[in-house]
């Protein structure tokens, strides 16, 4: 089942967090994630003030937990967490009955 990836970033520093995607999106495509939605201005409606917001779809959860798992991911934590602040949750996908 498909999982997707929610991220809110508060970007204090624009070139750090270019940088930081440079490098991440080809380890999401490596991790079989595909970046569905990117908004640097999404249209509040009701609770938190967004800041830029991202989903990125995965095959699967575990696609996820091994993304965030794996070596390879820790300096690029480390580099957007200097750079914004973040909330990051995960969520399963919905397959009708």
């Amino acid at each position: 089942m498909s999982a997707y990836l929610v991220v809110d970033l508060d970007s204090h520093d624009h070139d750090a967090i270019t940088g930081y995607r440079s490098k991440a999106l080809p380890l999401i495509a490596e991790a079989g994630g595909r970046l569905v939605a990117l908004d640097d201005a999404p249209l509040q409606l009701e609770g938190w003030a967004a800041g830029n917001m991202l989903i990125i779809q995965f095959p699967t959860m575990q696609a996820i937990q091994d993304l965030f798992a794996s070596p390879d991911c820790a300096p690029l934590a480390r580099q957007r967490q200097s750079a914004a602040g973040s909330q990051i949750v995960a969520l399963r996908g919905f397959e009708p009955a």
